[in-house]
């Protein structure tokens, strides 16, 4: 007998999406090594738009939750120790490890700005007070989110950011784009430049 799944508006925000497809895990009894439908089923199924499900499907495979083949689907992976408190777990945290953490950094920073856009927040156009450029970034990222209504995006790019920091991720890389560069692009609703430079640091 087919399941029937209640559906939901497109989500905008990516933790939805993921939740959505988490709760699908559940509901269904999935197991390690269990394979999902393919994106189109599960955009049916969850009622969101497949490139919504893409994303999710995205993240849960950067946490380690899913497991993606080329060719041959995705499977659930083993759970992911990434929302406990880091100090608590013995994950290794390699090079490896510590991008796959940046790049989900890097997905909160871009929803905060680009939700900071919609909602008209202010900018402080104020010159950096500092020289430590990643440091600056993580300021102004707080600045912005705390005036978000969820703050969902601030607390994992700070908890994120925190770790990286600690085990010195940031010592060696370097922004490709000045802070009051960002701010000005933010100022004028320069899009465009905005996930350029996102874009670029995911690479």
């Amino acid at each position: 007998m087919e399941k029937k799944y209640t559906k939901r508006t497109v989500p905008r925000m990516f933790e939805e999406v993921t939740r959505s497809i988490i709760e699908y895990i559940y509901s269904e009894n999935l197991e390690q090594g269990a394979k999902l439908p393919p994106e189109r089923e599960l955009s049916e199924l969850l009622g969101v738009s497949r490139s919504s499900v893409r994303e999710g499907l995205r993240i849960l495979e950067l946490l380690n939750y899913l497991d993606s083949r080329q060719g041959g689907g995705t499977f659930v992976s083993k759970p992911s120790p990434f929302l406990i408190p880091y100090r608590l777990i013995s994950q290794s945290m390699d090079s490896s490890n510590l991008h796959k953490y940046f790049e989900i950094a890097l997905l909160n920073a871009k929803e905060i700005l680009l939700l900071s856009l919609e909602q008209k927040i202010a900018v402080n156009l104020q010159e950096s007070s500092t020289t430590e450029s990643w440091r600056e970034f993580s300021l102004w990222i707080n600045e912005l989110g705390k005036q978000l209504s969820n703050d969902y995006y601030l607390s994992l790019w700070n908890s994120i950011y925190l770790l990286l920091e600690e085990k010195g991720y940031f010592a060696e890389l370097k922004m490709n784009m000045e802070i009051n560069e960002l701010k000005i692009a933010f100022y004028k609703k320069d899009q465009q430049t905005l996930l350029s430079f996102f874009d670029t640091l995911a690479k």
